[in-house]
């Protein structure tokens, strides 16, 4: 058990790292941005959170603080950009990465035994599906718009030589993707709970 629990813990920090190194260019690409934030908040989360070796009940994984700190991040990333091209650089990089990651783990907790406050496992998997909605609407928002968002993307030209209307349409189906295993999670989650339910039925 040791030995896979590093295994999950390696693979977890290897994807924080590549997320990472995929924020030094954010303006290069939208959806390889996106990407990169997604990989940080969806995937290192639940593979480092398996792994612990027992259970902990620190106040990062309060459900209240988790959620609205996952919620406000994730309906942050959709206002539209204000910022000029080198302001964006500084920020779009590092500190926000590192957000989306923490932000992942908090939330990701709500979700695994080792960390989960709420004692029932439907209250957690409704807090896990009504949490990744807004995400979810960002995404249709970015693959709907009419028009480009961010306004430090309009005058960049992509490294995939393709509009930026274009390359917010994928950044919003690269969000809708990465959102999903939250969602299935959930259900999975819930899925479970009504299976252990004692069924009743007439006696006879």
């Amino acid at each position: 058990m040791p030995r896979a629990r590093h295994a999950v813990v390696a693979l977890g920090l290897l994807v924080a790292l590549a997320g990472f190194a995929g924020l030094r260019t954010p303006l290069a690409s939208m959806a390889s941005y996106t990407a990169a934030l997604m990989a940080l908040n969806q995937v290192p989360p639940p593979l480092l959170l398996l792994a612990l070796p027992r259970r902990v009940v620190w106040l990062l994984f309060d459900p209240v603080l988790a959620t609205v700190v996952f919620v406000a991040l994730s309906v942050g990333v959709s206002l539209p950009g204000l910022l000029n091209p080198t302001l964006a650089n500084a920020i779009y990089a590092g500190p926000l990465g590192a957000m989306e990651m923490v932000a992942g783990l908090m939330f990701w907790g709500q979700l695994l035994p080792m960390t989960r406050h709420l004692t029932r496992p439907w209250q957690a998997a409704l807090l896990g599906w009504l949490g990744s909605l807004p995400m979810t609407a960002v995404a249709v928002v970015w693959m709907l718009a009419p028009d480009v968002i961010y306004t430090p993307y309009l005058d960049v030209i992509c490294q995939w030589d393709i509009p930026p209307l274009l390359d917010q349409r994928w950044a919003g189906f690269v969000m809708l993707l990465a959102g999903m295993p939250l969602q299935l999670s959930s259900a999975a989650l819930l899925l479970g709970f009504m299976q252990q339910q004692p069924v009743s039925g007439p006696r006879f």
